[in-house]
């Protein structure tokens, strides 16, 4: 017999909400993708005499950009731990020279500089 098997795996994670994003992971695809698609089509469909449909087009691009980018994040988070892909995107960003992670990437012989 199986104890504990009802208990939750993560207790300290964000719950999964919609293809196994979280709340903020959400917040930020919709974010993102409202500040791509809506203007692109606004001006595309503004170009046309549509300015309406644009806002239309735009939202339902949002909705596709949300479903594709949560499948995305769904098949790099699967049987990975917690925080894995945020880290990855930080030393990313390091590697490119765009922000500074604050982890230690070197193998040396640290020194804690005081003698005995």
């Amino acid at each position: 017999m199986i104890e504990n098997e009802l208990l939750p795996t993560r207790l300290n994670g964000e719950p999964t909400i919609f293809r196994g994003c979280s709340l903020s992971e959400l917040t930020f695809l919709t974010v993102v993708g409202a500040i791509l698609w809506i203007p692109i089509w606004l001006l595309i469909c503004g170009l046309l005499g549509y300015v309406m449909m644009g806002v239309g087009v735009g939202i339902l691009s949002v909705v596709g950009w949300i479903f594709i980018c949560s499948t995305v994040l769904q098949k790099i988070k699967r049987n990975k731990p917690y925080g894995y892909y945020s880290l990855k995107i930080k030393l990313l960003l390091e590697d490119k020279g765009l922000k500074k992670s604050g982890f230690i990437r070197q193998s040396k012989v640290w020194d804690v500089g005081r003698s005995l």
